[in-house]
């Protein structure tokens, strides 16, 4: 009796105490403005996604298009072409870079030279791999600015970015030329090949993809490794979004891993090798072998949606705007919409593409947004329709308009 008299005191006596830490706690301005704070942060982000959502623009359409221009350069092409704001700019093996103006396909100026590699603009620059070296061209005029030497062959297309050209040679190094006066950066041997142009991340970092499955992480600016990450499988190229990094694997596994530490954040199976990813926004899209091109979340991987691509896809997609363009065999180009993955269209080519099609991000009402190159060397410039804003053609009134009246009879 006296056991059951104190425990039921001891629990009274807690009662009241918590009864009095929740008075005091209310209180408390502190906790009430602690309290009001997170309330507050919790409705922000609700009006925040709701806004988003609202605000959230419509696919850029990209298709259908209407021709521009088509030229035949009478020559096959040595490597894939580049688009910049001005130009269209294509490498013949016939030792000849030829500028073509973006908007009307009339050839602005032409270099002869070495036979071309690759090529990559930037900052009002066109850069050249060449036999001779790493060459800097003027994109307005074509006028030689200057030459870098490089010693092994090129392994992989090259890439400007942040002031930097970088480029990947035998047996398995990075080079690294400043774009400015092409003087060396810095060099930096790999242990391995690469046949993959390096990804260019959002904190000043490279991510390069290697024949021995490993996924190296450089500093753009010096040149000096970050991590490393052995993956099993040959690595498809990679491609960032923020503190992500996407690679796909011929072990039908597509990879998101940690920018900063290259530490596993999650991963996809899928029925294919992969060939590459694009991201938009918070979204993240990548085609297999098994046809398929998959939309993911950014962060967590979560699916959002699945399409078989119609065709074979043949290089990794590119996404902007709301849109994801697909290279593929036939039909060439197959464009999606990156919120609902239908299809919006697709284009053919005259030809087998020699690289990627040329889309240009920025895409402008009457202005050339869509280049496609094919290896024998045709040449054919699109603009969307659907930008063209043409008024409906007059047709003939059928039926006056108003109200016909009926004169009323007077008695």
């Amino acid at each position: 009796m006296v056991r059951a008299r104190v425990t039921a005191t001891s629990w009274a006596s807690r009662a009241v105490a918590a009864l009095l830490i929740v008075i005091a706690w209310g209180f408390c301005p502190a906790s009430r403005l602690a309290a009001q704070a997170t309330a507050k942060q919790r409705y922000d982000a609700i009006v925040r996604s709701f806004r988003d959502m609202a605000e959230k623009p419509p696919a850029v359409p990209l298709l259908p298009a209407e021709p521009a221009w088509s030229l035949k350069l009478g020559s096959s092409v040595s490597a894939p072409a580049v688009l910049d704001d001005d130009h269209v700019y294509v490498a013949l093996r016939e030792y000849t870079v030829v500028a073509l103006h973006r908007e009307s396909g009339i050839v602005a100026w032409t270099w002869a030279g070495d036979t071309v590699s690759s090529m990559a603009a930037g900052g009002g620059d066109l850069f050249l791999v060449t036999d001779g070296g790493v060459r800097a061209l003027d994109a307005a005029t074509g006028y030689e600015r200057w030459i870098a030497p490089i010693t092994g062959r090129p392994t992989a297309p090259i890439v400007s970015a942040l002031g930097r050209i970088v480029l990947a040679v035998e047996p398995g190094e990075l080079l690294a030329f400043r774009g400015v006066d092409g003087q060396p950066a810095w060099r930096r041997l790999l242990g391995a090949a690469t046949t993959h142009p390096p990804a260019i991340g959002d904190a000043d970092a490279l991510y390069v993809s290697l024949a021995d499955g490993r996924l190296v992480a450089l500093h753009l600016e010096t040149g000096e490794p970050l991590w490393e990450r052995k993956l099993a499988g040959t690595l498809s190229a990679p491609a960032t979004a923020r503190d992500r990094v996407f690679i796909g694997s011929t072990d039908n596994f597509f990879y998101a891993l940690d920018a900063e530490t290259g530490r596993d954040e999650w991963k996809w199976r899928n029925g294919g090798d992969v060939i590459g990813a694009a991201v938009d926004d918070e979204t993240v899209y990548f085609t297999s072998l098994d046809n398929i091109l998959r939309a993911v979340n950014r962060g967590n991987g979560n699916q959002r949606w699945r399409k078989p691509t119609g065709t074979r896809p043949v290089l990794p997609p590119y996404a902007f705007r709301g849109v994801v363009v697909v290279p593929g065999l036939m039909p060439a180009i197959t464009v999606f919409v990156g919120e609902t993955g239908a299809v919006m269209g697709t284009l053919p080519a005259s030809g087998d593409l020699a690289g990627p099609p040329l889309v240009d991000p920025a895409v402008k009402p009457f202005r050339v947004a869509l280049v496609t190159v094919t290896r024998e060397g045709v040449v054919e410039a699109f603009r969307p329709a659907g930008l063209l804003f043409r008024e409906t053609a007059a047709a003939p009134v059928s039926a006056l308009p108003g109200r016909a009246l009926v004169r009323e009879r007077i008695e």
